[in-house]
């Protein structure tokens, strides 16, 4: 089977699940639909995985020398997997209560239209994705708070990329880096555009909003252009929202009343992440920010779920008291703790791995981005912990709800399973992207040397392990 067969494989089996799951007679069926479809579409992003890295036909990581259409490397391959495990888990774990056959096709759709971001080879496709990704969430926010902010920024991130890809890297560098800067600072909800992100998850189904925030597309694009066009002026300017979106959004996380507001903040904060081991790694940086990637974004899809399925047990979530509850639920109680501290870095998962990675590397290049790492991650630790308790803690105050359902359980206990396998063995996720890495510093002392003609610079000022 041909890389690209597999690719069109899995994005055709998401694509025909979202056409079957709409016209489902009920929500339940519509799940048990969407579940089938979204593992065979994981199946198929496996195999195509496992092609793209052997087949090792992209060297380049730069949109302008990339050959067809679609097609995965050692960075998109993992990240080809990710998303159709997250979606997978999210359509999976779907309460009764939230089953509605609309909503589940649009998530399934969302995790299609990722996977076709994630696969393409050409700018203009990938923007068509890219702008085409947000219609589901924008369909879910319709009539609530926050739909006409997300809507402007997400179009203007839009705009900004299509223009980033219509300037030349050479002659307009300057001007291409300010619009990728403005472009995934927008998708990505750093500071100062983070104010969409604990709203989105305010007002739409936490499905949805997990679905297109933890794709991390924002990061994929920066990946895409920075670790292929090495530039110490982009990489100081995303090291400064980064740094401001890791204290800033760890801060505001402490302070929520709300659970689902305190996940957007949370994410807002451990988002940044990987764009500081883009910023500031090169090959190992740029790894550490992969690693990150994958475990931030399975363990706040996690956390997430835990906490849809504790609202849909008790209804809308306060952390402004103690709700107790955690001896009829000690499972769910359990999985809520376990995978919010892992996407704060529990050690023994990938999160710590990522985080020794991207901290290590950070702390060479620039110091005061590390100890940025250091105050938001303590801080997210102490948030996750004050909400579980919140919670779970305190006088039982049951409503006779009950534990984790065998369905729960399994795609609660398998993102659990993943972080800590991958944690104990990070090498198999890491060797992916080798086969690009270590192609990257060649590729990108051609392009200096082609723009050195055009505007010197000091390269001494770009620290690369």
């Amino acid at each position: 089977m041909s890389p690209v067969l597999a690719v069109t494989l899995a994005f055709a089996a998401l694509v025909a699940t979202a056409a079957l799951t709409s016209r489902a007679s009920s929500g339940l069926r519509a799940r048990a639909i969407a579940t089938v479809g979204s593992a065979g579409a994981l199946g198929c992003a496996v195999i195509a995985a496992l092609y793209g890295r052997s087949a090792a036909s992209f060297a380049s990581l730069s949109f302008a020398h990339a050959d067809g259409v679609f097609g995965l490397d050692g960075l998109s391959a993992p990240l080809f997997v990710y998303l159709a495990l997250t979606t997978l888990a999210i359509v999976a774990s779907t309460s009764a209560r939230d089953a509605d056959p609309a909503r589940l096709a649009r998530q399934v759709v969302t995790g299609a239209l990722h996977l076709g971001l994630i696969a393409s080879r050409r700018g203009d496709l990938f923007a068509a994705f890219w702008l085409a990704s947000l219609v589901p969430l924008a369909i879910d926010l319709r009539g609530k708070p926050g739909q006409r902010g997300f809507v402007a920024l997400q179009l203007a991130g839009t705009l900004a990329v299509i223009a980033s890809f219509a300037t030349d890297p050479v002659t307009n560098a300057p001007t291409r880096d300010a619009l990728l800067l403005l472009a995934v600072a927008l998708r990505a909800g750093t500071f100062p555009f983070h104010a969409w992100v604990p709203q989105v998850f305010e007002s739409a189904p936490i499905g949805s909003a997990l679905g297109f925030v933890q794709a991390q597309s924002g990061a994929y694009l920066l990946a895409r252009d920075l670790l292929a066009r090495p530039s110490p002026s982009i990489a100081l300017a995303f090291d400064g929202i980064a740094a401001a979106s890791l204290v800033y959004g760890a801060a505001l996380a402490l302070a929520q009343r709300s659970a689902r507001r305190t996940i957007g903040y949370l994410t807002v904060s451990q988002g940044s992440l990987v764009v500081v081991g883009l910023a500031d790694g090169g090959p190992v940086g740029a790894s550490g920010a992969l690693a990150a990637l994958v475990a931030l974004g399975l363990a706040q899809v996690g956390f997430g779920i835990g906490l849809a399925a504790v609202e849909a047990r008790r209804g809308t979530l306060s952390l402004d008291r103690d709700h107790g509850g955690h001896a009829s639920t000690p499972a769910l109680a359990g999985a809520v703790l376990v995978l919010g501290l892992a996407s704060a870095g529990l050690p023994g998962t990938l999160g710590f791995v990522a985080e020794d990675l991207v901290f290590n590397t950070t702390l060479e290049a620039r110091w005061w981005v590390a100890v940025a790492m250091i105050v938001a991650t303590a801080t997210n630790g102490a948030t996750v912990l004050r909400a579980a308790f919140r919670l779970f803690g305190g006088k039982r105050r049951s409503g006779g709800e009950g534990d984790l359902t065998p369905r729960e359980r399994v795609v609660l206990a398998g993102l659990v399973a993943t972080l800590f396998a991958l944690g104990l063995f990070p090498q198999a996720l890491l060797d992916f992207a080798h086969a690009s890495f270590e192609h990257l510093a060649p590729h990108a002392s051609a392009e200096h040397t082609s723009a050195e003609h055009a505007a010197p610079h000091d390269e001494s000022a770009r620290h690369t392990p």
